[in-house]
Formats: C-alpha cells, sequence, structure tokens
C-alpha cells in the first residue's frame, strides 16, 4: 500500500479508482484479479470492501483510532435505522 495519513487526514476514497490509487503494482493487480470475474453485485461489493479497508489500514499506519473511527463512520453511514434488527 502506498497511501499515507496522518491523525487520519487521508481517507481513501470508496471506490474502484480510489483503492486502485492507493495499491502497489502488485496488490492493484490483486484486486483487479479478485473483481474482475464478478457479475454479482453482492461479490463485487464484498471485493471492494475487503480492499477498501486494506487501503485504509495502511493509509493510517499506526493511527488506529483515526483509522476505527474513518472506517466506522463509513461503514455505518449505509446502515438503516433497521440494521441488525432481527425480524
Amino acid at each position: 500500500m502506498t497511501a499515507m495519513a496522518e491523525s487520519g487526514t487521508l481517507r481513501v476514497p470508496r471506490s474502484i479508482n480510489g483503492i486502485e490509487h492507493a495499491l502497489t503494482y502488485d496488490e492493484r493487480a490483486r484486486f483487479y484479479a479478485e473483481l474482475g470475474p464478478l457479475e454479482d453485485p453482492l461479490d463485487r461489493e464484498a471485493v471492494i470492501t475487503s480492499w477498501w479497508l486494506r487501503a485504509m489500514s495502511a493509509a493510517y499506519g499506526s493511527d488506529r483510532s483515526g483509522y476505527r473511527a474513518a472506517v466506522g463512520r463509513a461503514l455505518g453511514a449505509g446502515r438503516g435505522p433497521q440494521a441488525g434488527a432481527v425480524a
């Protein structure tokens, strides 16, 4: 991973291009190898999320609280008021 951050100042955009720019050449090849053959939107989203979390972790380095805060906000934003509720 090539992106670096200090105290949560850098966030890797949660997009294919954002993730791509945060990866090394070899990582980028693995990312696209995993992503390429997937057609199911849920499978693609799972791969994107997994690689985004890796890129974010590298970007925040030792700033684990900044990483947790940024990731928590981003992942929590997509949850509605019923998230985690059992029907």
